[in-house]
């Protein structure tokens, strides 16, 4: 992998990180410091802009002359990229897991249809394996045209569901990265970028996954039963999009892989690990197509 290559990862786990905090404070409702270039940008809105420009002028310059490095200097870079994303999961992962979004029942819907298209795309399942995840896909996309609060119970089912299905997603982009050779996938460097911005994403929310079947299994004790709903407003928001946005964003998710996969523009996990991002970070975000919407 040349120098272009390693910096498209890293731009792509330093910005992952950026939208994440970006996204708690936003979520926690913190006052933004206003941004220098517009009153309608955060000041680290700016900053994530301004990363993303930085880096990929640093990456097209490395692309251009490809200066040759030897496998010690490249090996560096890696562990230089791998040791803080290590330390970073371990943190916000294990001890600390405050910046993992907080995710409606309608984001859960996307990545929950993101994460089966590209496992069912991956392999051939059984029957009964069909059956075990359709049926609780079938209900959480009940669930989210639905106007009632759920029981906290509920939710923790659901996004312990949407841990699942992430882990799915990162279970597949391992295996894409793994079990090919590199020569083979002809990954391009915004491949790479997706590729970093999701791994820590993905891996993020993995690890998170053990800690809460562990939350889940500690509800068999009544004296515990109460603790899951002081948690889940933290990690579960119950305000939903208007129905006809929500269909029309998932309209809109379906076009963009029918047309990737006739035009081949991305490989279809950076596809769909891009769609998860965009799902995340800017699904519930407050914006108005129309005065009807």
């Amino acid at each position: 992998m040349d120098l272009a290559s390693n910096l498209a990862i890293a731009a792509g786990i330093i910005v992952e990180i950026l939208l994440l905090w970006e996204t708690y404070n936003r979520q926690k409702k913190n006052q933004p410091t206003p941004g220098f270039l517009s009153s309608g940008l955060s000041r680290l809105q700016e900053i994530i802009g301004l990363v993303v420009f930085f880096f990929w002028l640093v990456i097209a310059l490395a692309d251009y002359f490809d200066p040759p490095l030897s496998l010690a200097a490249l090996s560096a870079i890696q562990n230089i990229i791998i040791g803080p994303s290590v330390f970073f999961l371990f943190i916000f992962g294990i001890i600390s897991p405050k910046l993992l979004p907080r995710v409606n029942e309608q984001t859960i819907v996307v990545v929950s249809l993101v994460s089966l298209y590209s496992l069912f795309n991956l392999m051939q399942l059984e029957w009964y394996w069909l059956a075990a995840l359709f049926l609780p896909a079938l209900g959480v996309f009940g669930m989210a045209l639905t106007t009632r609060v759920i029981h906290p119970y509920l939710k923790s089912l659901l996004y312990f569901w949407y841990l699942i299905c992430l882990f799915i997603m990162a279970l597949q982009s391992n295996f894409e990265m793994f079990i090919r050779p590199a020569s083979e996938l002809e990954l391009t460097l915004f491949d790479n970028f997706i590729g970093g911005a999701a791994g820590i994403f993905l891996l993020l929310h993995s690890i998170f996954l053990v800690r809460f079947f562990l939350m889940l299994t500690a509800l068999i004790l009544p004296a515990n039963r109460h603790l899951i709903t002081l948690t889940m407003p933290q990690m579960f928001d119950d305000r939903q999009i208007p129905r006809l946005k929500f269909l029309g964003i998932l309209a809109l998710f379906g076009v963009i892989i029918a047309l990737n996969r006739l035009t081949g523009l991305l490989p279809s996990t950076s596809a769909l690990n891009l769609l998860i991002l965009l799902a995340v970070h800017f699904m519930e975000r407050p914006f108005v197509l129309t005065d009807r919407l």
